[in-house]
């Protein structure tokens, strides 16, 4: 009766390993499928720049050419190209402006020995907040 049994998980572990082989196959099947479209996407893809390129430079030298017949005949100076660049007066009021960051405000009013309820008052923070700010900074030093 033992070996019935026996027999019988053998078989089932060799369809078992069977299955687990030929869905292997299979995804990998897909999986080079897949990479062959891709593949084939690419090289399409990169037929339609290269035509676009090859288009492109036609019409530029067709551009070329056209320019170099109208200004066979007319002689441009350095001064005729050249385009002065505008200018923008700044206006005399216009004035640099820094602010410190909260943070650096915090810590200054710490190091001032101002508390810390007292902080968060003056800034418009929370208290928390300052308190957190300090802390950073006292664990970064």
């Amino acid at each position: 009766m033992i070996s019935l049994l026996i027999i019988i998980s053998f078989l089932l572990h060799f369809i078992a390993f069977f299955a687990i082989y030929m869905l292997f196959q299979q995804l990998q099947n897909v999986k080079k499928q897949d990479m062959d479209e891709i593949i084939k996407l690419f090289d399409t893809y990169l037929q339609e720049v290269k035509a676009e390129n090859n288009r492109l430079q036609r019409v530029l030298r067709d551009n070329e050419k056209t320019n170099e017949n109208s200004n066979m005949g007319q002689a441009r100076t350095e001064a005729d190209t050249m385009e002065e660049p505008e200018i923008f007066p700044i206006p005399e009021d216009a004035g640099d402006t820094v602010e410190a960051s909260l943070e650096s405000r915090v810590l200054q009013l710490h190091n001032q020995g101002v508390p810390v309820g007292e902080i968060a008052r003056k800034l418009n923070c929370g208290k928390t907040e300052a308190e957190i700010i300090i802390k950073l900074h006292e664990k970064m030093q």
